[in-house]
């Protein structure tokens, strides 16, 4: 993945910024949620707040994986089932 250029800003985000490119997207969400609880400036806040919205994780992603995982559910204790009765 390819790193991004940014302009300097407070130490907190740019170790946000670090966490995201080397892949840890729990630190860096952590980390500039610290940033927008107690932003140095305004601009240093909007760029937090992009940082979580640019790892968050969709409402539909997460509703398909619970369909999903209760399906499959379902199919696991019909074989159960099936095979019980045979």
């Amino acid at each position: 993945m390819a790193k991004t250029e940014r302009p300097q800003r407070s130490e907190p985000l740019q170790a946000a910024w670090r966490a995201l490119d080397a892949g840890d997207v729990a630190a860096a969400r952590r980390l500039a949620g610290a940033v927008v609880l107690n932003p140095p400036s305004p601009a240093v806040q909007t760029e937090a707040q992009e940082l979580l919205q640019r790892t968050a994780v969709p409402w539909s992603v997460l509703l398909f994986g619970a369909f999903a995982a209760v399906l499959l559910l379902l199919l696991v204790l019909l074989a159960m089932f099936r095979s019980a009765h045979l």
